[in-house]
């Protein structure tokens, strides 16, 4: 009989998000500045560095769902990365924000801390979201615990922006090197998430090899590389799920990317950019608050596309209006929450094409399929760029320019228009391809059941 669990492990589930929010975010906000102004290397040398590592970045995501799915150590196949993953990760992401030596020299140390400490932490990450699946087939459960790891990012995304960068410069100030404020940063960052990873772990004691077969040596748990691969290709909830969260992420990346020349160009109000973001931030925390009853109720599938519709909707009125600044932000406000309520269903969704993987293999790839939850952000993050570079030049936009007709429109098609096109390419994907609901659920749960009973 499957063991009940406790409410203070759904209650807790989401803790290590917290933790790597604060450490994750000191990349995803900074790193760029940090190598060009204060790690001192040039602009072409930090580009080569940002293109190398974004590469590996992407190439990590399968490899670590490939050696999570390989391991099974003795504090549990998910559970043990908890342990032995953060502080390796820390130790060199470290590096990537030291400046040691010369330019070339630090180039290399930053890219090595990068490259290492990203392997490392897509396999601990990936293992935390398969321990949602792991321990219970309970699919309340699964959406409670999702939903929690939800709020629990969106408050390490909120505590970071309210507290990082004046802390790197306190410290940065108080040691007499700017550079060092973004090391001693992380530092502080990183024990802060090893805490918050070590918490769950001891709490999971008795739910260690939940959902996976103590006997490593059983062949089913042996899957080549090429089986996992398999379970992409005939899974079909998986790769409408993978586009649609691409198409969902990519949007919001680039709404992020055009929001100060928005604020600067089209609202003329530069000074309330910061507000819009904190404001964003906490819309995302009250989504995920109210994923868990909204999603038990109507179903993961049908939450994600009423959400996404909400969040469309608002993108195209945006569009089309005229708007100052206090419009503009109220009305994206309120259209984030169709961003925020499935950012805290990605984990229970995943879940289920777990399930559907063994449903129509007869094979568990928990840790490859659940690793692949940070592979549309990867590929966003890498076309984000692209997609931004074009719309400015498209505009014409040359930096401090007085705003022309022309830009205007160029921008708030860039920030409300293309996003809205793109999540509606991925909703789409969603509604054709993921087609699991609670009853279907049910059904390959039972029937995945019987054929372990039968042999």
């Amino acid at each position: 009989m499957e063991r009940k669990l406790k409410k203070s492990i759904i209650n807790f589930y989401g803790v290590p998000s917290f933790g790597f929010q604060l450490l994750v975010n000191v990349e995803v906000y900074y790193f760029a500045a940090f190598l060009t102004d204060y790690a001192k290397i040039s602009a072409a040398l930090a580009g080569t560095v940002l293109m190398i590592t974004s590469i590996f970045d992407l190439v990590w995501v399968p490899t670590a769902g490939v050696i999570l799915e390989k391991t099974n150590l003795k504090w549990g196949k998910y559970r043990s990365w908890l342990l032995i993953g953060p502080p390796f990760a820390v130790l060199f992401y470290i590096l990537q924000f030291s400046k040691i030596g010369s330019a070339g020299v630090n180039a290399i140390i930053i890219s090595i801390g990068f490259i290492v400490s990203h392997l490392i932490w897509n396999i601990f990450y990936a293992a935390h979201v398969a321990m949602n699946s792991s321990m219970t087939e309970v699919r309340e459960e699964r959406i409670a615990m999702a939903s929690n790891r939800g709020m629990f990012n969106s408050l390490g995304t909120i505590c970071f922006s309210l507290v990082s960068m004046p802390l790197i410069l306190m410290i940065g100030k108080a040691i007499g090197n700017p550079a060092s404020g973004y090391t001693f940063t992380v530092i502080i960052a990183g024990i802060i998430m090893i805490a918050c990873y070590y918490t769950l772990f001891f709490m999971t004691k008795d739910y260690a090899n939940a959902g996976v077969s103590i006997q490593t040596g059983k062949a089913e748990e042996k899957m080549s590389i090429s089986e996992m691969l398999k379970q992409i290709v005939v899974n079909p909830p998986l790769i409408g799920l993978l586009l649609g969260e691409l198409g969902r992420y990519l949007g919001r990346f680039i709404i992020f990317g055009m929001a100060f020349y928005y604020f600067k160009y089209v609202v003329n109000n530069l000074a309330v950019v910061t507000v819009f973001f904190t404001g964003l931030s906490i819309m995302c925390l009250f989504g995920a608050v109210i994923t868990n009853p909204l999603a038990k109720k109507i179903g993961e599938r049908n939450t994600y596309i009423l959400s996404l519709l909400i969040f469309i909707i608002g993108l195209l009125i945006v569009w089309a209006l005229p708007m100052n600044y206090v419009s503009f932000i109220v009305l994206m406000l309120v259209a984030y929450l169709g961003y925020g309520i499935p950012d805290a269903l990605g984990v229970a969704m995943y879940s289920s094409t777990v399930e559907y993987g063994e449903w129509k293999t007869g094979k568990n790839a928990r840790g490859f399929i659940m690793s692949l939850i940070s592979f549309p952000i990867k590929i966003a993050i890498f076309l984000r760029s692209v997609i931004i570079t074009a719309v400015l030049v498209g505009a014409g936009y040359v930096a401090n320019m007085k705003p022309t007709a022309q830009l205007i429109s160029g921008i708030k098609n860039g920030m409300a228009l293309i996003p809205a096109i793109i999540m509606i390419v991925g909703l789409i994907f969603i509604v054709l391809l993921y087609k699991i609901t609670p009853d279907s659920l049910e059904k390959m749960q039972e029937e995945i059941k019987a054929r372990k009973v039968e042999n």
